[in-house]
């Protein structure tokens, strides 16, 4: 999928804002978009700013909630909720503890289109952070208790929403606009297809979504282009080069 100038600039923009404001910083003057590429050809729109210490990275996968398997809407949702329960080594209560001790916030979302990370972290810990990311995208460990955990967490909030006149109104118009298109299903699924999802579901969602080729990254921070671009081959650099899309059929009116 081509990004244009209009989605880079918004993704951008949403990488400057995760940054903090400096009251005494000098007039605002226009931020200098770089475009890079990594040594092993990672591309990324990047602003230097070594204004506060702090490095911010925005990234999306094309994908999202519409490549959920028919019948299993909210398996996007649920691997976004369980990437960093756990990677490699480190189990649940380790992995967060070694993001908590260095000050490591680390996110990620299913959105309709787009499977989405955020990273921010203090520069002295750029490369611990950026070894987590690695880890939690290409060895996430999916351990049954914490997929069931995760799992209540999801169904907990879908029962709320079952009561919530907003929610159902939301789920509603999607039903009555899209149909049976993958539009129409909820992002983070439904009380009856949350519980059917397994391992294998989430594993295989990972496997074919995450990949190279319809990577998109922006960085703003204190960080030379050099650097950067080490430290986005080693976290990206090993996921399969491309994505295994569902083919999604256009939108008819």
């Amino acid at each position: 999928m081509t990004y244009s100038l209009t989605r880079r600039a918004a993704l951008i923009g949403g990488a400057c804002a995760a940054m903090p404001t400096v009251s005494s910083a000098p007039a605002q003057a226009a931020a200098k978009i770089q475009r890079l590429v990594s040594p092993g050809g990672i591309e990324a729109w990047f602003v230097q700013d070594a204004t506060v210490p702090l490095i911010a990275i925005k990234y999306a996968f094309s994908g999202g909630a519409s490549q959920d398997p028919a019948g299993k809407p909210g398996v996007g949702n649920l691997v976004a909720d369980l990437l960093d329960e756990g990677s490699g080594n480190l189990d649940s209560k380790t992995y967060h503890e070694r993001l908590d001790r260095r000050a490591i916030k680390l996110g990620f979302s299913a959105t309709r289109d787009h499977f989405r990370g955020s990273l921010r972290m203090l520069k002295d810990n750029k490369d611990e952070a950026y070894d987590l990311l690695r880890m939690a995208l290409t060895s996430a460990r999916f351990e049954p208790a914490d997929v069931e955990r995760i799992r209540a967490h999801v169904i907990s909030t879908l029962r709320r929403e079952s009561t919530n006149p907003s929610s159902l109104a939301y789920r509603k118009f999607l039903e009555v606009a899209f149909g049976d298109h993958p539009y129409g299903r909820p992002d983070t699924g439904t009380l009856d297809s949350v519980p059917k999802i397994e391992i294998a579901d989430l594993k295989d969602y990972g496997r074919r979504i995450l990949a190279k080729d319809t990577l998109r990254i922006v960085v703003v921070g204190d960080v030379d282009p050099d650097t950067l671009g080490k430290l986005l081959d080693k976290t990206f650099g090993t996921l399969p080069a491309k994505a295994e899309l569902t083919p999604i059929p256009d939108v008819v009116a």
